[in-house]
């Protein structure tokens, strides 16, 4: 995948959202546990300061905070601008997150500047985010 393209700057940004958002339920099928399990291990030993990580149920492919899809894996656009939208294939995208948020913790983040790969982290703008993936199709 070629750095900072638009499943490239996408994935990063899920990435980041699964290493600081509270309240965060995982929901995956039993195969895949162990290496998340691993990430959600590494994300305590990288945030000391953590006292809460990362809930890993048995279901779908599902990342949902109170039942608000965080991200979408759906072809179909979501209403909310609060779902990240990822109109991939979930199976492959699931192997990038985890190797993301992996790097992205041994980069140091949250703690450093710019280790996210966004400038003076600013906030995802997800209204150009689709209108880049609707100029793929």
């Amino acid at each position: 995948m070629e750095e900072n393209s638009t499943l490239w700057l996408a994935l990063r940004e899920a990435s980041r959202r699964i290493l600081v958002e509270r309240n965060l339920v995982i929901q995956l099928p039993k195969p895949q546990h162990e290496q998340w399990h691993r990430l959600i291990l590494n994300m305590g030993d990288s945030m000391p300061q953590r006292l809460e990580f990362p809930l890993m149920e048995a279901g779908d492919c599902s990342f949902h905070i109170n039942e608000h899809q965080i991200f979408s894996f759906d072809s179909k656009e979501p209403n909310s601008l609060d779902t990240l939208w990822l109109p991939f294939n979930s199976q492959q995208l699931i192997e990038e997150l985890l190797q993301m948020c992996s790097e992205l913790l041994l980069a140091g983040y949250p703690g450093c500047s710019g280790c996210g790969y966004r400038d003076d982290e600013e906030k995802w703008d997800e209204t150009s985010h689709r209108q880049r993936l609707k100029s793929l199709r």
